[in-house]
């Protein structure tokens, strides 16, 4: 079920086996990894593939970074065993990966001033998102945030595009003239730019899951039409799905 307002742009996922080409470290704490493999199942910036890695029994859920015919990439950080694993795994590895999986942003043709806003490994979507806004014509302007400098990356990831780096999101948000956001983060954060912004707005929520694909319900959200699921109905929301 897709909630009201909310146009699917899923297919039916896929599983596959990928090859690992590329494992690079961005930061401390973030590897980009590149995989090479079946992608027809993938069909728009925001949707997100599940990794199953050797020796665990549960897959991993990451956001397409960005993708092409025949490779994806995923950021990862760091945050436990099963991230330092895919960190140390080395090229030529190969995973059993879903795509497929979840629905992602719809870009808007009416927007002239787009904004993405992410942080952290939360950044990833928006990256696919960027490059195929501005090959319509519409180039955004990128808002990251991170409380420790140290931790700053990505900038890279945007090439042609201006980026802005704060640690408070909020405040450098009311300099950036824009009438559209796009952004990716934790449900308190995208629940609290969705109140502070009067822009319209579409929100990847960035939250642990179970199954990955509507089972479970572990990654049930509240909205004003009832319990919906991350997975299965996001993980992208429209501003009225939150409010």
């Amino acid at each position: 079920m897709i909630m009201t307002g909310q146009k699917t742009n899923s297919t039916a996922p896929r599983e596959s086996a990928f090859r690992l080409t590329e494992n690079r470290a961005l930061s401390a704490k973030v590897n980009r990894m590149r995989f090479e493999g079946d992608c027809g199942a993938i069909s728009a910036p925001g949707q997100f593939v599940s990794l199953l890695m050797p020796e665990k029994f549960l897959r991993r859920p990451f956001s397409v970074c960005d993708w092409g015919e025949g490779w994806f990439t995923v950021l990862v950080e760091r945050v436990g065993d099963g991230t330092a694993m895919l960190h140390a795994l080395p090229c030529g590895t190969e995973l059993s990966v879903l795509t497929g999986l979840g629905n992602g942003f719809t870009p808007v043709p009416e927007s002239t001033a787009p904004l993405l806003v992410g942080g952290g490994s939360g950044l990833s979507p928006l990256v696919g998102l960027a490059r195929r806004l501005s090959d319509t014509g519409t180039k955004p302007r990128v808002l990251l945030g991170f409380r420790d400098p140290n931790d700053r990356f990505g900038a890279e990831l945007f090439p042609g595009l201006e980026v802005t780096y704060a640690e408070d999101v909020f405040s450098a948000l009311r300099e950036i003239p824009h009438d559209q956001v796009y952004a990716c983060g934790s449900e308190a954060m995208m629940r609290e730019l969705a109140k502070r912004d009067p822009a319209e707005g579409q929100y990847a929520f960035d939250v642990r899951m179970g199954c990955g694909f509507g089972a479970c319900m572990g990654c049930s959200l509240r909205t004003p039409g009832g319990m919906k699921r991350v997975c299965k109905d996001g993980p992208v929301f429209r501003k009225e799905d939150l409010l």
